[in-house]
């Protein structure tokens, strides 16, 4: 049986600080983007605080400091929870290649799968982390949904890219209002052109390779 998501964020402080940061947004009913407001001088992005509050890492204690402070939390109980995950992630090493993450983008500014996918997963947290059958639920008429679990999941998981239909469900299931509606199905069609794109690429690059191998046989001599 897996570990609930408390006794990890137990067992890891740097997981317990990004659930601890997610609770403090959701008590204060604000978007990351009102929170950027809120902390003026600072000048955090929206998708700083996003990243802050996924887990994946230790973000910088200003970052922690504002997004607290933005909250109305205890900054002396963040920093206690933010030198213990600190401490945490210097004792865990690095993963191979320490590739870093795309910034997430706005809609207009889409022109990737890859690009996509992350402004999907950024609003899924936006909105609050709904598990996939929230999401399914949220997207249900007359008994269908237009959000199969299964299949949204393995779209946020990398595994395929989602249909235009199935993204303006997601949308509007995680309550994105910031963007009519038309700029996500523009951001789609970007996103579906460099797909066909680069697929056409790739099997020109293997038409090509496959052809070159063939002329660098030598030629056969007749007996």
């Amino acid at each position: 049986m897996g570990r609930t998501p408390s006794a990890r964020a137990e067992a890891d402080p740097v997981v317990g600080l990004a659930q601890w940061l997610r609770s403090l947004r959701r008590q204060a009913g604000l978007t990351y983007q009102q929170m950027a407001h809120r902390t003026g001088a600072a000048g955090f992005a929206p998708a700083t605080f996003w990243r802050a509050a996924r887990g994946t890492t230790v973000p910088r204690w200003a970052v922690v400091e504002a997004f607290v402070t933005a909250c109305g939390g205890d900054p002396g109980q963040a920093r206690g929870r933010w030198t213990a995950a600190a401490e945490r992630r210097r004792e865990v090493p690095a993963g191979p290649g320490g590739r870093r993450e795309e910034p997430v983008l706005g809609p207009e500014f889409i022109h990737t799968p890859a690009q996509l996918l992350q402004a999907m997963r950024a609003m899924r947290l936006d909105a609050g982390g709904p598990s996939l059958r929230e999401l399914e639920d949220r997207a249900r008429f007359h008994g269908v949904t237009l959000l199969p679990h299964s299949t949204v999941g393995a779209v946020l998981r990398g595994e395929r890219m989602p249909s235009k239909t199935l993204l303006l469900h997601f949308v509007a299931a995680c309550g994105v209002s910031r963007a009519p509606i038309g700029v996500w199905e523009d951001a789609w069609d970007r996103a579906d052109a460099y797909r066909r794109w680069a697929r056409s690429r790739t099997r020109s690059a293997r038409h090509g390779a496959h052809r070159a191998a063939g002329d660098a046989q030598p030629p056969v001599r007749a007996a």
